[in-house]
């Protein structure tokens, strides 16, 4: 009696895992759609799908040049359009850009990168890719590099002032080879035709140092804020700046105004010009001759629509006052300026930048 029902278990459990193997097999199948690509998968989805050749590039150790470029390389193999956003970059050395930020299903796209080299760097810099990729929307470009400069400029940059009455201001830089190897530079260049700097005279052709002397001189037009670039050349690599200094300053006229430049902020008392108090709608601006020579002050106009400007005399000809005041509201942001004529052979016309900025 035992012998049957052993044989009766003994085929229960075959039968039951024979059934379990075919429940495997059925369910390996169902399963078997999950186990293609992604990237088939947007494509018959309809669904955009970002794909880098890669997101990571060793730049390497360097030591010369001003800027390191470079780019990554991209592709929507997906099935719906991709739109990518401006590339952001993790610091300021870095300037990147996408080219083109939207594209078709099977279409390439590229990630450029310019690194500027003003300064040692050392480690990984990024570059932040946000796509309506839904898998993916944020991809990471990670650039790895090692950049010692070759020259050293002391200080890094140069400011210099223009005074009142001079034509010409004098100011001086060094420049210094890292490696301690010749110099080897063989011209100065500057930005600006009104703007010189050559090589202080050296008898020794192997020194790894020199100073570079600069000249401001009086530029055409009136009296501002300016910035320029002094470049250091080499015929051995002409064409390419061995290094670059940053010039920035001012040039002062016989005529100051203070303030030289404002901001002018309207508070918001809504459209009717009427509950606006005059102090809201009026600025002040003190003009001085420097110099103490008398000056002859007219035609003070704007090209800022609405303002009138008004010049009233406060001081035997050296000291002015000038009444800006706004006729009617500014409807928005505007960047414009004050012009007033003189007398002053060194200064014939002034201009005093303003912006406004207005209730949104």
């Amino acid at each position: 009696m035992k012998k049957p029902f052993l044989m009766a278990a003994f085929s229960l459990a075959a039968l039951a895992g024979t059934l379990g193997t075919i429940g495997n097999l059925k369910a390996a199948e169902s399963e078997a759609p999950s186990l293609r690509s992604s990237s088939l998968a947007s494509l018959i989805k309809g669904i955009p799908e970002i794909q880098f050749e890669t997101n990571f590039v060793d730049l390497g150790k360097t030591s010369g040049g001003e800027t390191i470029t470079g780019v990554f390389k991209f592709k929507n193999v997906g099935g719906g359009t991709l739109k990518v956003e401006p590339p952001v970059p993790s610091c300021d050395c870095t300037d990147s850009k996408v080219r083109p930020d939207t594209l078709a299903p099977g279409e390439s796209g590229e990630v450029t990168y310019t690194i500027k080299l003003d300064h040692a760097l050392n480690g990984q810099r990024y570059i932040s890719v946000r796509s309506n990729d839904p898998k993916t929307p944020l991809v990471q470009l990670t650039m790895q590099i090692d950049y010692t400069p070759l020259y050293q400029l002391t200080p890094k940059a140069l400011v210099m002032v223009l005074p009142a009455g001079k034509d010409e201001a004098q100011g001086s830089f060094m420049i210094t080879r890292t490696d301690n190897k010749p110099l080897q530079i063989d011209r100065v260049t500057s930005s600006e035709k009104w703007i010189s700097a050559t090589l202080a005279p050296s008898t020794n052709q192997q020194a790894n140092s020199n100073r570079i002397r600069v000249t401001l001189h009086r530029p055409p037009g009136p009296p501002a804020l300016f910035k320029a670039a002094i470049q250091m050349w080499s015929s051995s690599q002409p064409d390419q700046a061995l290094q670059t200094m940053s010039m920035s300053g001012e040039i002062l006229g016989e005529l100051a105004a203070v303030p030289p430049r404002f901001y002018w902020v309207l508070p918001d008392f809504g459209k009717d010009k009427s509950k606006y108090p005059d102090e809201a709608l009026t600025k002040k601006v003190e003009l001085t001759s420097v110099l103490g020579h008398e000056v002859e002050l007219k035609n003070a106009s704007s090209n800022i629509k609405g303002l009138s400007v008004q010049i009233t005399p406060k001081g035997a000809g050296k000291k002015f006052e000038m009444i800006l005041k706004f006729d009617e509201l500014p409807q928005e942001f505007i960047n414009g300026k004050v012009t007033v004529e003189t007398s002053l052979a060194s200064l014939p016309k002034m201009e005093i930048p303003i912006t406004i900025s207005v209730p949104q």
